[in-house]
């Protein structure tokens, strides 16, 4: 399993589902790739690793190694020349010269490394490559900030493209993105099937990211200028990962995502329709049903589960309380959901909490044992800008809760149902627009307030979750697959 930023250093719904697959598939064997960012000192552990993990490594992507002597060895024609292509093609999304690129920095079916980082780095010939590449993609843009971009950008990718995997009957990546960039390799290397499972679409998601970047400082004329256009760096970034996704779908042999609306647009992004399928979210819905759940007296208790991050509009939720106890002042308000991952947004939330007036009504507790703070809830919020397919949603429908959810990802369907047959089963929570707080109040409102709804809702979301979410389904499909693709040659 090839998996970026999530289990075992990262809390949330997908190391929570890659922890629970690889348990239940215990007559099966896995090894472990997590691809970080930067290795800085010591990173907690959030989760176990299982018994039946035999390898697990680790590689981070920015803390590549190189030195800081200069080469004088040139590159060569030949070597230069396959790296323009390349180069041209990953810009045009065409990912037919990977093989030959992976195998110039010896990451390809052969060993062996031909082309150095630190001759990128330094060379003359690769010089020459990045200042056409400059003249033809790029007039109008500093050259200084665009040879330290082409760095950034280049180096760390093609560091990875040197990377030997251990060998495997099936390599699963759970997104794209570097992860995906990994499985085209292990294929590549070792001539074995390529799975890939997205629970977010990955491209998109980073788009998303990279468009609500930093403000971007552009010196124009004599003065320096404030803007938040796209720019040609954004730009940049964006392409890069296209390509990635791109690539991984190229070398995949089956394409997953969870709900029918992230396969659209998976094939949007490049995937072949007869490669893709649905295999939904489950959860262990039993663990999740309370024979006694707390009856409503005193004070309404409003939920966020959630990590603490910008994609999960933690604001949005807070300027919803507000208007919320303009109306009901009998609220507590618990977030729930790691800190750490984004300090400084953590500090923004907490000071517009204080701003907001809200220090005795919301509380953050960080990360909880879900299944111990769920009965004391009576409605759960989640206002991401960004989903897959929750599984904070599932657990609230299990624990018969209702959900007032942004109106992204399948929150649709996992509150309204996906089928005929499932919107007979009834609503168990509400969506709103995203970035609406004034919605989002009113939908919880207009729960708290009738509690015949609240039970309706209640009852509506455990059914769904009983018959359409159930975890012993999701494995065995998973099982039926690895099983499939481990055997075939």
């Amino acid at each position: 399993m090839l998996l970026e930023g999530t289990f075992p250093y990262v809390a949330g719904g997908v190391s929570t589902w890659v922890y629970d697959l690889i348990r239940a598939m215990d007559d099966l064997t896995f090894s472990i790739v997590y691809l970080g960012a930067h290795r800085r000192g010591a990173r907690k552990i959030h989760y176990p690793i299982p018994k039946n993990v035999t390898d697990f490594r680790e590689i981070h992507i920015f803390d590549y190694q190189m030195s800081a002597r200069p080469v004088a060895r040139a590159v060569g024609a030949k070597e230069s020349g396959l790296l323009r292509e390349f180069l041209l093609d990953l810009k045009q999304l065409k990912t037919s010269s990977f093989a030959e690129a992976a195998s110039l920095f010896g990451g390809g079916s052969q060993a062996g490394r031909r082309l150095r980082l630190e001759e990128l780095a330094y060379s003359f010939d690769i010089w020459k490559i990045v200042e056409e590449t400059y003249l033809s993609q790029a007039p109008g843009v500093s050259f200084i900030d665009y040879f330290w971009t082409w760095r950034f950008i280049y180096l760390p990718f093609f560091a990875l493209l040197g990377v030997r995997l251990p060998q495997a009957g099936v390599y699963h990546c759970v997104s794209t993105g570097y992860a995906g960039v990994l499985g085209a390799l292990g294929k590549l290397q070792h001539s074995r099937p390529l799975v890939i499972t997205e629970h977010g679409i990955y491209t998109r998601e980073r788009k998303i990211e990279i468009s609500q970047a930093e403000w971007i400082y552009s010196e124009q004329a004599d003065q320096i200028k404030v803007t938040r256009e796209q720019d040609f760096f954004k730009e940049w970034w964006m392409g890069l990962f296209s390509f990635f996704s791109r690539l991984a779908y190229d070398q995949a042999d089956e394409i997953i995502a969870l709900f029918e609306g992230n396969r659209k647009i998976q094939i949007e992004e490049g995937a072949l329709p007869e490669k893709t399928r649905i295999i939904p979210n489950a959860i262990d819905a039993d663990s999740y049903s309370y024979h006694e759940r707390r009856e409503q007296k005193g004070k309404f208790r409003i939920g966020f589960m959630g990590r603490v991050v910008p994609i999960k509009d933690v604001k949005s939720f807070i300027r919803a309380c507000r208007i919320i106890y303009n109306e009901l002042p009998d609220i507590e308000v618990s977030i729930m959901g790691p800190l750490d991952e984004d300090e400084e947004y953590y500090r923004e939330c907490m000071a517009l909490v204080e701003e907001e007036s809200l220090g005795g009504i919301v509380k953050f507790h960080g990360k909880v044992n879900t299944r111990d703070y769920y009965p004391g809830l009576d409605v759960l919020v989640l206002t991401s800008i960004s989903e897959g397919q929750p599984i904070v949603i599932l657990e609230s429908g299990a624990s018969g809760i209702p959900v007032v959810a942004s109106d992204v990802g399948a929150c649709r369907e996992l509150l309204y149902g996906s089928s005929p047959d499932d919107k007979l089963i009834g609503k168990s929570g509400m969506v709103t627009p995203m970035y609406n707080p004034e919605a989002t109040a009113g939908a919880v409102l207009a729960i708290l307030r009738d509690p015949d709804l609240r039970a309706r809702m209640g009852r509506a979301g455990q059914k769904r979750v009983n018959t359409y979410y159930r975890s012993e389904d999701l494995f065995a499909r998973y099982h039926e697959l690895y099983y499939k693709y481990s055997q075939e040659l």
